[in-house]
């Protein structure tokens, strides 16, 4: 019976730990020019909103595994879509709710996924599933200026940051890895990271600014598959 038990956690998979901590983003000019970036059409030209740009991090080069779909929403509305991006597994469905008093169409045409999901008014919700591996921008037909961008991994081993910048990647196994920090308009950051029994801990700060979003910049680091 020992013997059989010894085998059992010899055979069973080394339980992994958190990858966690914090992204940041310049303050000051970089801030300025980041919403005169985000605020540039008609009807939100002016705005001084906080940051609504959202943070999205995760390993780099790492294999495909199993994962789980999981859910997740972008809201229309006060004229964005909310939150401006969000990061789910391959299979994973993606709502889109309208909250505004006026019709709004999401589409995204891009090399390998087509979405239209036509015009519809507040109150109602339309939804993806993202069958593949990648990004997605996702913009509004009647409305340029909106933007939200849609991460699909397949593996779980990335985390959306809160609003103060935090973030934990959890159960990820012992090793080293390559760590790719995303937030939409400032170029990605690339940082090693060695995981040991007890995690690991990375600060990153985002500070150059791309004249367009990071969505080709990013090029193959995103999902592995571009």
């Amino acid at each position: 019976m020992r013997l059989c038990l010894a085998l059992l956690l010899l055979a069973s998979p080394q339980a992994g730990a958190a990858v966690a901590g914090k992204i940041s983003a310049a303050e000051g000019a970089v801030q300025k020019r980041l919403r005169t970036k985000l605020y540039s059409g008609e009807l939100v030209a002016g705005r001084k909103d906080p940051d609504p740009t959202v943070a999205v991090v995760w390993l780099e080069g790492v294999a495909p595994a199993k994962t789980e779909p999981r859910s997740a929403a972008i809201r229309q509305e006060g004229l964005e879509f909310r939150p401006r991006a969000v990061a789910v597994t391959v299979g994973s469905k993606v709502d889109f709710p309208n909250e505004d008093d006026l019709f709004h169409n999401v589409f995204h045409f891009g090399k390998g996924v087509r979405i239209e999901l036509g015009s519809y008014p507040k109150g109602e919700s339309k939804s993806v599933t993202f069958e593949k591996k990648g990004l997605v921008d996702v913009r509004c037909d009647v409305h340029k200026h909106m933007r939200a961008y849609v991460h699909v991994f397949d593996h779980p081993y990335f985390a959306v940051a809160a609003a103060d910048g935090t973030f934990s990647i959890p159960n990820v196994p012992p090793g080293k890895y390559t760590l790719v920090a995303w937030k939409e308009f400032f170029e990605p950051v690339r940082q090693e990271v060695e995981v040991k029994a007890d995690g690991a801990k990375v600060d990153v700060t985002l500070s150059a600014l791309l004249d367009r979003p990071a969505d080709r910049t990013v090029g193959a680091a995103c999902c592995d598959a571009r």
